[in-house]
Formats: structure tokens, C-alpha cells, sequence
């Protein structure tokens, strides 16, 4: 069993983490980069963490870990020093948006430490990421490098040091890099998180993730509302958009198809991934008749607030990240992905950032260049 934790990045996610293991009894440290110490100003003043635990119909949620509405006491510290935060922890939670996610893998790199095990929530190819990252830095520790298909919360910050958790996933894929170590530390992960269950690979882990067809569609089939969102005079003319999944059944449409070329390419790899509807089906008991409906009778998504920036997480993160080395593994076995490649087009005119440019390469993963046998060779070490 884990007795000290750092959960790095006090995100929305970290926060509702380290408060959930945090009432669960695990000693935590939360860790913020030095520029975002506003996130654990709060926190070091109050000394934890307010947590709202309860659905959008105000019904009390369990949390993961077996926290719940209340206050958690951070036992830990709460701190901008990262060797503070992972010296002598036993578990690394690294929870934080793809496009920072190496920002912190080089800091943490030469503090890591002989049986330590890193976790990287969600996945967007996160282990191959981190492990190719500390390989090309030359660091050499006995530790265990994993990712999750998401993170177990849907949760949002409400005030100072307050974490307000609307909804959490019924389970969720986890996998080590290479999968043949996934069976050393799966049992400890899931005295922690009883949710967590054991994937082929990272490919499964990485391919499962819900987001990539649901957030960019979401912004980039939306563009007059999230943009008009800046306006002050929008919510008095056509009332609040609230939900970040307020979606139309054309753009659900679109939605399947992504999800549907996602589903292709992963079976080369000899996977048969759930797909987008049978996954909110599992995570959150929502059903309907297509996606449309599922993801409107979603519990979880009644209250996200809807971003207001087109270059906002949700397409950021999911194009650079997910659509462009989707992509780049389409491309390399002869494979075309004319949705995806459509959407990250969008995305580019839109925001004028060259997402082929800056999203994740196959080179930064260890898998340019080689075929689907040898990357599957890979994945299982």
C-alpha cells in the first residue's frame, strides 16, 4: 500500500485528487508550478481543501478513493518545490494538460528516485511520452511509468481552495509502459482506486480516452457560441451556454465518425477498443439511442461550463495531443483519417495554430518508423 503520494498539478483535477486521497488517510503532496502558485495560495492558507461532492440534481457523491463532501486536510505539503514534492513518495500522480506535460517531466526527471511509480492522468500517449522524454535525458532509476484513459472526476474549482465534483467514472483503463509491468503495481493502484482495471497496453489506455471525439467538436462546431461568449451582451440576447456538451445531433454525427476512424485504426494493433457511447455507458450509466441522446442524458456533463476560448483545453490539448499523432500513425501505415485530418484543418484556420507543427510526433514517442508488429513488440517490452 502507498503511504506518501505527490499529486503534481493543482488543476481542477489535482485539487478534487489530493482532497479525495487526502480524506481517504494517504499523506499527499500537492505540488503547482512556481508560476501558477495562485492555485495553492488558498490551500496554504487554510491548510486543505472544501470539497462538494454532489451531483447536478444535488445528490451526495462517494468519491473514488472514499471521500466525500467536506473538508480535506491536506497532511502533506502544499508547495511550488518540486524535489519537496517527490522526495520520498512512493506513487507520482501527474495530473495536468498535455501541453505541460513535459514542462513537468523535466523538472521531476533528475529527482526521481529507484522504486517510485508515476502515474500520468489522462493518457494522450503520456507513458511513451515520459518514458522516451527521461531516455533522451539520460536518467536511469527502477521505476514504474503508467497512464489512465482519464481521470476518475469531473470536477471544477468553485472558490478558494473549494473543489466542487459533479460526477466521478464507474471505472477506468489503466496500463505500465511496457504492459509487462503493469501486473507489479496494479494491485497496490487499485487499493488506492478500486475503480482502476488492467489494459492490454498504452495504445488501450491511450485509444479509449473519451475526449478526443467529444472536445474539439464541441468548440469548433460551436464557433459563433464560444466566441460570442466574450460578448457581455450574448447571455442577455440568447441566455446562458452552460454545458460544454451542448451538442446537436449533427454535430453527434460528426462525433461518431471520429470516433468510428479512432476504432479502425486501433484494431491494426490487434485491439477492439469500447467506443465513445459504450464508454459513457460504463463510465456514467448514460444511455439513450445514439450519441446524441447518450451524451445528452449524461449526469456528468449537465453542469460543465462550456469554454469560452477557441483555443481553450479542449481543443488544444485533443489536437495537439490525440488528432495529430492519430494521424501520423494513420499516415504511416498507409492509413487515412479524413475526419480527423478535417478537424485539425478547422482547427488550424481557426486558431492560426499549426497543429501538425506543434502536436505530439511519433519520434517523441519511440515508434517512428516502425510497423505494426514491431510497435506492438513495443507496447509489451
Amino acid at each position: 500500500m502507498y503511504k506518501k503520494i505527490a499529486v503534481l498539478g493543482a488543476g481542477n483535477g489535482g485539487y478534487a485528487m489530493a482532497a479525495d486521497l487526502s480524506m481517504a488517510g494517504h499523506y499527499v503532496n500537492l505540488y503547482e508550478d512556481p508560476n501558477c502558485i495562485e492555485n495553492i495560495d488558498a490551500i496554504n492558507e487554510s491548510g486543505g481543501i472544501k470539497v462538494i461532492a454532489k451531483s447536478y440534481t444535488g445528490d451526495e457523491i462517494m468519491l473514488p478513493a472514499g471521500g466525500k463532501t467536506g473538508y480535506a486536510k491536506i497532511q502533506g505539503k502544499v508547495t511550488v518545490n518540486i524535489e519537496e514534492a517527490i522526495e520520498g513518495v512512493d506513487l507520482i500522480m501527474l495530473i495536468v494538460p498535455g501541453f505541460v506535460r513535459e514542462k513537468f517531466i523535466r523538472k521531476m526527471a533528475p529527482l526521481l528516485q529507484d522504486g517510485q511509480t508515476i502515474v500520468i492522468w489522462p493518457a494522450y500517449f503520456g507513458a511513451l511520452q515520459c518514458f522516451n522524454l527521461l531516455e533522451k535525458l539520460g536518467i536511469k532509476k527502477d521505476i514504474v511509468i503508467c497512464e489512465t484513459e482519464s481521470i476518475l472526476y469531473v470536477s471544477r474549482k468553485s472558490g478558494p481552495a473549494t473543489i466542487s465534483i459533479m460526477g466521478t467514472k464507474n471505472e477506468l483503463l489503466i496500463s505500465a509502459f511496457p504492459s509487462k509491468n503493469t501486473s507489479k503495481i496494479i494491485r497496490d493502484l487499485k487499493r488506492i482506486y478500486p475503480q482502476l482495471v488492467e489494459a492490454k497496453n498504452v495504445f488501450e489506455t491511450t485509444f479509449s480516452n473519451v475526449n478526443p471525439p467529444l472536445h474539439p467538436q464541441c468548440v469548433l462546431l460551436n464557433l459563433y457560441r464560444v466566441e460570442r461568449k466574450f460578448y457581455p451582451y450574448y447571455e442577455i440576447l440568447n441566455g446562458p451556454f452552460c454545458s460544454a456538451y451542448d451538442v446537436t445531433p449533427g454535430m453527434a454525427r460528426v462525433m461518431e465518425k471520429i470516433d468510428k476512424e479512432k476504432l479502425e485504426l486501433v484494431k491494426q494493433y490487434g485491439l477492439n477498443i469500447l467506443s465513445l457511447q459504450e464508454s459513457l455507458n460504463k463510465f456514467y450509466g448514460a444511455s439513450g439511442n445514439n450519441l446524441y441522446e447518450v451524451i445528452s442524458n449524461c449526469y456528468a456533463y449537465k453542469n460543465m461550463v462550456a469554454p469560452i476560448s477557441i483555443t481553450s483545453r479542449y481543443v488544444t490539448e485533443d489536437l495537439l495531443f490525440a488528432f495529430v499523432p492519430f494521424a501520423y500513425l494513420a499516415e504511416q501505415t498507409g492509413e487515412t483519417l479524413p475526419v480527423i485530418r478535417g478537424m485539425i484543418e478547422i482547427g488550424k484556420a481557426a486558431t492560426g495554430i499549426n497543429f501538425w507543427e506543434d502536436g505530439l510526433k511519433l519520434e517523441d514517442l519511440g515508434l517512428y518508423g516502425k510497423s505494426v508488429s514491431e510497435i506492438n513488440q513495443y507496447l509489451s517490452g
